[in-house]
C-alpha cells in the first residue's frame, strides 16, 4: 500500500484524546462496582446473562458499555495514525505494530491478571442488585488463569499490522466479515469447545482458562477505527463536524436491528421492556452491542469536537488520561484495590462505589498527568510511546 497523502499536520487529535480519556473514566466506574461493591454483570452469548431489579445499577453497568468497544475501535484508529506517515516501509510498520501488540500481552500477563485476580479474594456481597441466572459458557473445568481485556487488544492490534499492509477497501471488509462471522458461527447449544475456539470468537471458560475478548469479534470493532482513522486523516476539521451524522446512522442501526430482533443479536431481549432492549450480549459483541456502543462513541466524538478549547487543553482530566491509557489502566486497578483493601473488606454499596471512582480519579490525575510529560519527552519511536 501506498502512503497516502494528506495535508493534516501530525499534531494529536485532541477531541479523540478527550474521547479515549472519557473512556476511561468510565471503564473505572465499571472497576469500582467491582472493587468496591463486588459488583460486575455478565453479558455472555451464551449462560450468563445478568438481569437487573431497577435502573440504578443497569445503568451504573450501561454506560461503561462504552469503552470495550471504544478501546477497540480508536486503537485501529491511531494505529493506522501511527502508521500513515511511515507506509512507505510496510515491513517496518507492521513490525512495530506487532511489537505493540506483544507489549500489551505481555502487560496482560504481568499487571492486569494479578490485578484482577486480587479481587476475586474479597468478601462477595450477600445479595446482588443484578444477578446471572447461569454460570458463563464453561467446559465444566476450574478457573485458574484468565486472557482478558490486554491480552484481546494486544491479539487483534497484532491482527491490525498485518492488515495495514492492505488497502482501506480491506480494512472495511474484514470489518463486516468479522461481525458476520460473530452474528452467525456461535453454536445454539452453548458448548464450550477448545482453547483455540475460545481464543477467536467463543469466550468462556474452557481448559481451566477464561476468555474475555476474542480475536475476531473485536477485530471487527478495530478494523472499522482502521477506516474511520483513514477518514479522518483526510481531513479531521471536515471530519470533526460530521461525525455526529456517522454516529447517528450506526445507532440506528442497532437500535434497528434489535427492535427487529433476530440476527445480529445473538439473544433476544427477555422481555418488552427498556432495560432488558437495551441489555445486550457483549460477550462476543453482537452486531447491537457494537453498533448501538460505537455509535454513541462516535456522537460523543461529535460532541467533544464542538466544546470550547479549554475542555480540551492538555491539562484537562479528558486529555490527560485520554494520552496515559495502559498507565492509567494500571495505576486505577492499584488504586481501587487499596481502597478496597483498605476500607471496604465487607461489600460497600453502589453508590459508595461511584464516591471512591471520584476519589480514585482524584488521585490519579497527578499521576497521570506526571507519566504523560515523562513520555512526551521521549523520541517519537522510543519504546515507552508503546506504553
Amino acid at each position: 500500500m501506498q502512503p497516502e497523502r494528506s495535508t493534516e499536520p501530525r499534531a494529536r487529535y485532541e477531541a479523540v484524546d478527550a474521547l479515549r480519556g472519557l473512556i476511561m473514566m468510565l471503564m473505572a466506574v465499571d472497576h469500582a462496582s467491582g472493587f468496591i461493591a463486588r459488583q460486575h454483570s455478565s453479558e455472555f452469548w451464551s449462560g450468563a446473562m445478568s438481569a437487573y431489579w431497577s435502573a440504578f445499577p443497569f445503568l451504573t453497568r450501561w454506560i461503561t458499555h462504552l469503552c470495550a468497544p471504544g478501546f477497540f475501535f480508536l486503537m485501529g484508529a491511531g494505529a493506522y495514525w501511527w502508521a500513515a506517515p511511515r507506509l512507505g516501509d510496510a515491513a517496518a510498520v507492521m513490525k512495530r505494530t506487532i511489537w505493540r501488540g506483544l507489549v500489551l500481552v505481555a502487560a496482560a500477563q504481568f499487571v492486569e491478571v494479578p490485578m484482577l485476580l486480587s479481587m476475586m479474594v474479597l468478601k462477595a456481597p450477600a445479595a446482588m442488585l443484578s444477578h446471572a441466572a447461569e454460570p458463563m459458557p464453561n467446559d465444566g473445568s476450574s478457573v485458574s488463569y484468565g486472557l482478558i481485556t490486554l491480552t484481546g487488544l494486544g491479539l487483534v492490534l497484532m491482527a491490525c499490522g498485518l492488515l495495514l499492509r492492505l488497502r482501506p477497501w480491506a480494512w472495511a471488509v474484514a470489518a463486516a466479515l468479522c461481525v458476520l462471522a460473530t452474528n452467525t458461527l456461535l453454536p445454539g447449544d452453548g458448548k464450550m469447545g477448545p482453547l483455540w475456539a475460545a481464543v477467536l470468537l467463543k469466550p468462556g471458560l474452557t481448559q481451566h482458562v477464561v476468555v474475555m475478548y476474542p480475536v475476531i469479534p473485536w477485530l471487527g470493532a478495530a478494523a472499522a477505527g482502521l477506516c474511520f482513522g483513514y477518514w479522518w486523516r483526510k481531513d479531521a476539521e471536515s471530519a470533526g463536524r460530521r461525525v455526529w451524522l456517522v454516529g447517528l446512522a450506526v445507532l440506528a442501526v442497532g437500535v434497528a436491528l434489535r427492535a427487529m430482533g433476530g440476527w445480529g443479536n445473538i439473544r433476544p431481549a427477555r422481555d418488552g421492556g427498556w432495560i432488558e432492549f437495551l441489555n445486550n450480549v457483549k460477550y462476543p459483541p453482537s452486531a447491537v452491542f457494537l453498533a448501538m456502543s460505537v455509535g454513541i462513541d462516535l456522537l460523543l466524538l461529535g460532541l467533544l469536537a464542538r466544546l470550547p478549547a479549554w475542555w480540551k487543553r492538555a491539562g484537562s482530566p479528558l486529555v490527560v488520561f485520554g494520552q496515559t491509557p495502559l498507565f492509567f489502566y494500571a495505576a486505577h486497578f492499584a488504586v481501587l484495590g487499596v481502597l478496597a483493601f483498605t476500607f471496604f473488606r465487607e461489600p460497600g454499596s453502589l453508590e459508595m462505589a461511584w464516591g471512591m471512582w471520584a476519589v480514585a480519579l482524584v488521585v490519579l490525575y497527578p499521576l497521570c498527568q506526571w507519566y504523560r510529560r515523562f513520555k512526551m519527552g521521549k523520541p517519537r519511536e522510543s519504546a515507552w510511546r508503546m506504553l
